[in-house]
């Protein structure tokens, strides 16, 4: 009698967890948790009668769906950037001819930008190395903060920094060789530290500095996903 009660002790203690973590998932199939969901580990508090565990962040979007919503996302940056040095001198954009926002003069350089080989620009070193990188992170981590993985979200930084230089940027100036390499490429690394930092934050609830902090280096998965946390606790 004893060894059936001890049976069936572990049985619950194995399947109600069980039931509780794919309740928490929203009907998601499993297949898609796999591919699609930021993963945190389970770890055991220095109460070993506790053990907390924190859920992943279902990620239930098409692909097509990520996609378009990084663009959007994206979109809003290009958009609030632009506006943002059209407000900056023209010492710190190089933006220096007084007629450059008349259309025949837009023209022109539109036809040297797909027509010439990108230049190397001679901007302020934190635009290109504080300010470039940044901006690529952030394209990355509006498709990687939905769970996309890290190749692809550099892929589509490459593909927004690109579409920065020569279809936004290229209206003003030649596209730069060190914004058309940095951006993507520093910026898939600094993105992915900010992706990192950020899950690790996650783990335990987000402190208020720390959601400061993520508002500042990952402001991509706080649209994408918000400060939402999924934690159990199960007691023994």
């Amino acid at each position: 009698m004893k060894q059936t009660n001890k049976l069936f002790i572990v049985t619950c203690l194995i399947i109600i967890p069980s039931f509780t973590f794919l309740n928490a998932q929203d009907s998601v199939k499993i297949s898609a948790i796999e591919n699609d969901t930021i993963y945190q580990p389970v770890f055991i508090s220095p109460d070993t009668s506790v053990v907390q565990s924190v859920e992943s962040i279902p990620v239930k979007r098409s692909f097509a769906k990520k996609f378009w919503r990084g663009c959007g996302l994206s979109a809003g940056l290009n958009t609030s950037l632009g506006l943002f040095l059209l407000l900056l001198p023209e010492s710190i954009t190089k933006w220096e001819r007084s007629d450059k926002f008349k259309l025949s003069v837009i023209k022109e350089q539109y036809k040297l930008t797909f027509t010439q080989p990108p230049v190397i620009d001679k901007d302020l070193w934190y635009v290109n190395y504080v300010g470039h990188p940044y901006q690529g992170a952030y394209y990355f981590n509006t498709m990687r903060s939905q769970g996309v993985d890290f190749w692809t979200s550099s892929l589509f930084s490459l593909g927004q920094s690109t579409l920065w230089e020569y279809v936004l940027e290229g209206s003003m100036e030649q596209p730069s060789i060190q914004d058309l390499i940095i951006t993507p490429v520093l910026g898939s690394i600094v993105g992915e530290l900010a992706h990192r930092v950020t899950l690790d934050m996650r783990k335990n609830g987000f402190e208020w500095y720390e959601k400061v902090v993520v508002c500042i280096i990952n402001p991509a998965y706080v649209f994408n996903n918000g400060f939402r946390v999924q934690k159990k606790t199960y007691k023994y």
